[in-house]
């Protein structure tokens, strides 16, 4: 699986969760690559930065993914699942 696959098959599941997330440009010198995930009130949302590398923001998504009891019961492929969590 190429890392744009990687990157869609994530979103897609990060919206499953009912994760928001969002396209943002981030500044240039940012302490977080590719994006990162906040809390806004009562919901999570994970900006990405669209200007950053597809591995960046692969690595911010599978972050944001990582823990979350929804998955446990969930089929993902074995090279997603590693992704989330962190093997």
């Amino acid at each position: 699986m190429d890392a744009i696959t990687q990157l869609a098959s994530l979103l897609d599941l990060a919206e499953q969760v009912g994760l928001t997330v969002r396209q943002v440009p981030g500044p240039a010198d940012s302490d977080h690559p590719g994006g990162a995930l906040v809390r806004l009130r009562d919901r999570e949302v994970l900006f990405l930065d669209p200007t950053a590398s597809v591995a960046d923001q692969v690595s911010v998504t599978a972050r944001a993914l990582r823990g979350r009891a929804q998955l446990d019961q969930r089929y993902l492929p074995p090279e997603l699942r590693e992704l989330i969590e962190g093997a």
